[in-house]
């Protein structure tokens, strides 16, 4: 059990460092190549946070373990969601009142709605695969079209510190990434060791701490950012990416698997849809997301929690 304990304390060491790595990395990028907080947030850190999931995913879907994989992707969506904007808008207010924020709201909620439709009716199949990509490209076309229209010029001066540091940038980016991937894996690894030790059911330990766990790279990298006073849109745009990067990505990719569905979802639908509609909501009254509706949020996790153990 010692030897677990330390893994689980380098694994949290690794991704601290990782998503303070790739924070800093994907913020210069984006500099860089004139991309907005949001648009950073939403491609590079959610692409980068989301590592985990995808391969904790394929690696249970290998291993025949399929409902391991669905409950990590969708417990990891309402993790994000809940656990982490929950946290984050209690530490510092969530500015969402931008139009590109509101775009990606409104993007959020046709997400929820497919993983509705693919878990109620279609299954995890190939046809859904087919779907969940078509929605992933449309989602990178439309980050980009938009990224265009808002990208600004840059001094010259600020152009020239950048090209100086960008070979080693892109290194500190691909460094953060590996910290938070391998930190993912054996904070998950050591923590399910530790569970079964202790006597925690099987099922507890994939719909709670797998879930958890391969959200944490987005939960270092939110508190990071509160704490170093970044750009609130980093945090958004990295929680907003990572939930579209966990459904229509790396749901899409299992999909091939053809997996049947024989839990029943409906207590996080239900979840995800209303907090959809709630940021959305927000957004439409001009409402930044602060201290209460962290409050509410970070309840709303408390709840699923102590459903998922009691159910």
């Amino acid at each position: 059990m010692l030897v677990q304990v330390l893994i689980l304390v380098l694994s949290i060491v690794a991704l601290y460092y990782g998503a303070e790595f790739a924070l800093e990395g994907a913020e210069k990028i984006g500099l860089y190549f004139g991309l907005s907080p949001l648009v950073v947030g939403l491609v590079l850190i959610g692409f980068g946070t989301s590592l985990p999931e995808f391969f904790v995913s394929q690696i249970a879907c290998w291993n025949n373990e399929p409902g391991i994989a669905l409950g990590n992707i969708v417990g990891s969506n309402i993790a994000n969601l809940f656990l982490i904007m929950g946290i984050s808008g209690l530490v510092t207010p969530l500015f969402i009142l931008q139009k590109s924020i509101k775009r990606q709201m409104i993007i959020h909620i046709l997400l929820t709605t497919l993983l509705a439709v693919v878990i109620l009716y279609f299954g995890i199949t190939p046809l859904a695969s087919v779907l969940l990509f078509l929605f992933f490209i449309f989602f990178l076309w439309d980050t980009f079209r938009e990224m265009r229209k808002e990208r600004q010029l840059r001094s010259a001066e600020d152009e020239e510190e950048v090209e100086k540091l960008e070979l080693f940038i892109f290194g500190k980016l691909v460094i953060g990434f590996v910290f938070l991937y391998f930190g993912g894996e054996y904070l998950v690894s050591s923590g399910t060791a530790l569970g079964k030790e202790l006597g925690v059911p099987a099922y507890v330990i994939s719909a709670v701490f797998v879930a958890f766990g391969t959200s944490f790279p987005e939960l270092v990298t939110a508190m990071i950012a509160c704490v170093k006073k970044k750009n609130t849109d980093l945090i958004t745009g990295n929680i907003i990416g990572s939930n579209i990067f966990n459904v229509a990505f790396v749901m899409g990719s299992i999909g091939f698997y053809d997996i049947k569905i024989t839990q029943n979802f409906n207590q996080e639908l239900i979840l995800l849809g209303a907090a959809s509609v709630f940021l959305l909501l927000l957004v439409l009254l001009k409402k930044n997301f602060g201290r209460l509706p962290g409050a509410i949020f970070l309840s709303s996790y408390g709840y699923t929690v102590y459903y998922w153990v009691s159910h």
